[in-house]
């Protein structure tokens, strides 16, 4: 039974090896569509074979649909995790608004940073992010 193990893989080992060498040798093609796709063909009369690295759909976030999907918390769950640490409250009022009168700790961040530069808010990630306006 070893011996059957031992040539079974110096047997792939020889077929691997000859498939690289095949591939090696072949002259390449310049790509026909950009940068992610290569064409490698070994005799000009064949079907060429066309290597395409694959496409990952960007990752969108769960947002809510509509308004009415939003959820919702209530005072209390809202006081009870911001005191232990675990909640922000972000103003999203204008600066004016703001300034008049906010929740003690909360943070400004205008609704329009959101909607337009969402990428350079400074939020903690692993907090409980809650937003009001009012």
């Amino acid at each position: 039974m070893p011996k059957t193990k031992i040539l079974l893989a110096v047997s792939m080992l020889m077929l691997v090896t000859l498939a690289c060498n095949t591939l090696l040798s072949a002259p390449a093609t310049a790509p026909p569509s950009g940068p992610a796709t290569a064409t490698v063909s070994a005799d000009p009369t064949s079907t060429p074979v066309v290597i395409v690295e694959p496409t990952f759909p960007v990752e969108e976030p769960d947002l809510p649909a509509n308004e009415a999907a939003v959820p919702r918390v209530s005072l209390e769950q809202a006081l009870t995790a911001y005191s232990a640490g675990a909640a922000v409250f972000v103003d999203v009022r204008a600066p004016q608004s703001y300034e008049i009168s906010h929740i003690p700790g909360a943070i400004n961040i205008s609704l329009g940073v959101f909607e337009t530069d969402i990428a350079n808010v400074n939020l903690k990630k692993d907090a409980w992010i809650i937003t009001y306006c009012t």
